[in-house]
């Protein structure tokens, strides 16, 4: 540790120097080119003043020279005189010291035809020179530019025949019509121009000496520079290596703990009595959150979690925690029941005194009676059309991991038609904004209205990202909205049987379904299994609810709609659920299968849904035959 932080530091003081370095390198080459530009320019500046007039009058005689000859050349082009058009260019150049060429281009109807010469003075003696123009003047500006213009003078240029700058002043030779038939362009030295440039390239040649050894030096240092970074690259290739051996690792873990959460919404579609959304968003790759959504025997058992810690531990935590209560589920239905068999599990394997703030709700989908249990959660939201959302009154309870033997309380509520639950954890209310401020229970409220689950999720998923902005997720949000969406549709039949506690009854109840089934026109096969169903029931009823020939009371009821046949079997006996009876293995022979069992698997077989719940002291068992899945309906 101590000899890397001496590296680090002689790294810092090397780069330290290379950048001071540099600056001076920089600093020196602005001073130098800013010294000799100042003087050029002030020397530039009185010339400047002296030579403007000469300037303005150069222009002045080139463009009146051009005026005066233009009748003359418009002339000799239209008569085909080329003679003595060139007697008439080359006498130009004499008698204007100047102009030490011309350019005359003609203009061709026929495209690769245009034909141009150029005139310039070959000697001292005024011997005039003439030279075909072999490049393609055509594309330059001032021959494009002097076709529309007169007297079009173009930026100076690297002339092809002399060592200054020039500039051509270029006019169109129009026919009698006013077409355009050549470009004239006369060339004039831009002497007092070419001397700055070359005083400029002298004086910049001076000052690179200095900066071409200050630069080296630059150079030397940042070699070793290089050498140590190359040295300190292949250490941090190697810890660049791990990461993202780590980083895929936890990428796989992401994705194996995603894949543990219900995804597809709604989660049952073909039902009409709920609907459920809910959205999780993790802070880092992996997280604590959880949710679930089960529907067994017309129970909607759904809850929410949030494991204490960030990162891979919470999530290996949540992970173990959804396993277990997924398993509960299966056989237990009390909510208190699955938190207390779910805490004894957990603090069994919580060797990091981690623990899980958790809601559990089993909704009983045919009455709208609610049963939940509380271990530390945030309470719930209830949400109705037209009102105030309200909060849901919870027992606050232990979270699950913090203590052994915990007695978690049960409570239970009715929920009217189009009621709608919103459950979150406290990601939402402990958002921050840049300033720390928490998003908190209040603004949540005040942006709940009943809607669609997927609507209230998204409505408040838009308020946190606005209120938040910027500002990095520091926890798990994740978002559950339970909505139930029970409609009453008119029954078409109704009819009750009572039965004392005796199998001696079951005739008179196979009549009653019999009856019942022919009513609504079931076949024959249905008729049968619906009634092996509903005898398989009672007689479950009068060996296990009642003590062997103890007297009791045993209520039939059948109804139906245009949807399902509904039979409910009440009894005033002692507690007695089936549906928590394990599924019975049929692959086995019947010798090595377990005892019992059978009438559940032939009822779960033959009906569509199967129901138990106790009020009032009743057992009160609730079967579903759905009739838009029958052959004759």
């Amino acid at each position: 540790m101590k000899t890397s932080r001496i590296v680090k530091q002689r790294s810092i003081v090397v780069l330290i120097v290379a950048a001071v370095l540099l600056e001076l390198t920089v600093a020196v080459q602005y001073f130098s080119v800013r010294r000799s530009l100042t003087t050029q320019l002030r020397e530039k500046a009185q010339d400047d003043l002296n030579e403007t007039d000469q300037t303005e009058q150069l222009i002045n005689q080139v463009e009146c020279t051009v005026k005066d000859i233009m009748p003359d050349v418009r002339r000799l082009v239209m008569s085909g005189d080329e003679q003595r058009l060139e007697q008439l260019l080359s006498k130009t150049i004499r008698s204007v010291p100047e102009i030490v060429g011309i350019d005359f281009c003609y203009v061709s109807a026929d495209e690769g035809q245009n034909r141009g010469v150029y005139y310039y003075e070959a000697d001292t003696l005024g011997t005039i020179a003439k030279q075909p123009i072999t490049f393609d003047y055509t594309q330059r500006s001032w021959y494009i530019k002097g076709l529309t213009s007169d007297n079009y003078w173009s930026e100076p240029y690297d002339s092809r025949y002399y060592e200054v700058l020039m500039s051509t002043c270029s006019s169109a030779v129009r026919d009698d019509n006013g077409k355009t038939i050549a470009v004239i362009g006369v060339d004039v030295p831009m002497d007092e121009l070419s001397v700055l440039t070359t005083q400029i390239y002298d004086n910049l040649d001076h000052s690179l000496l200095p900066i071409i050894f200050i630069h080296l030096f630059g150079l030397l240092a940042l070699a070793f520079i290089i050498q140590r970074s190359i040295h300190n690259e292949q250490r941090l290739q190697m810890v660049k290596t791990e990461k993202e051996r780590i980083e895929g690792e936890l990428n796989i873990a992401h994705g194996i703990q995603q894949a543990m959460l219900s995804k597809t919404f709604p989660p049952y579609p073909d039902r009409t009595d709920i609907d459920v959304y809910a959205s999780l968003t993790p802070a880092h790759e992996v997280g604590g959150d959880f949710y679930d959504i089960l529907i067994r025997d017309e129970k909607l058992f759904f809850c929410i979690g949030d494991v204490s810690g960030k990162g891979v531990p919470a999530s290996l935590l949540m992970s173990v925690a959804l396993s277990v209560y997924r398993m509960l589920i299966t056989r237990e239905t009390a909510p208190e029941r699955i938190l207390s068999a779910l805490n004894d599990t957990m603090m069994r394997k919580n060797d990091y005194n981690m623990f899980i703030t958790f809601f559990i709700g089993v909704l009983d989908l045919p009455t709208g009676r609610l049963r939940y249990s509380n271990a530390g959660h945030k309470a719930p939201v209830v949400l109705r059309p037209g009102e105030a959302p309200r909060i849901l009154d919870i027992d606050s309870n232990l979270p699950v991991g913090a203590m052994t033997e915990w007695p978690y309380t049960a409570q239970e509520t009715m929920l009217e038609p189009r009621t709608l639950l919103f459950l979150y954890t406290d990601g939402l209310t402990e958002a921050e904004d840049a300033t720390h401020q928490l998003f908190e229970s209040e603004r949540m409220l005040a942006h709940l209205k009943y809607d669609t689950p997927d609507k209230v999720i998204a409505h408040m998923t838009e308020a946190v990202i606005t209120f938040v902005g910027d500002t990095e997720q520091s926890d798990d949000l994740t978002m559950l909205a339970v909505d139930y969406t029970r409609q009453q549709v008119a029954p078409t039949l109704s009819s009750s049987l009572q039965l004392s506690n005796d199998v001696s009854e079951t005739p008179r109840l196979a009549s009653f379904v019999e009856e019942v089934c022919e009513k609504l026109g079931f076949s024959l096969a249905d008729t049968i299994h619906i009634n092996l169903a509903i005898e398989e029931a009672v007689v479950n009823v009068i060996k296990y609810a009642y003590p062997p020939s103890a007297p009791g009371r045993i209520t039939v009821e059948a109804s139906a709609n245009s949807e399902r046949l509904t039979f409910v079997i009440t009894d005033e006996g002692q507690p007695f659920d089936p549906t928590t009876r394990g599924e019975v293995d049929t692959t086995l022979p019947a010798e090595e299968r377990s005892i019992g069992g059978l009438g559940i698997h032939l009822i779960r077989r033959y009906m569509d849904s199967i129901n138990y719940g106790r009020h009032h002291g009743h057992n009160i068992l609730t079967l579903h035959k759905n009739i838009n899945k029958t052959t004759k309906i």
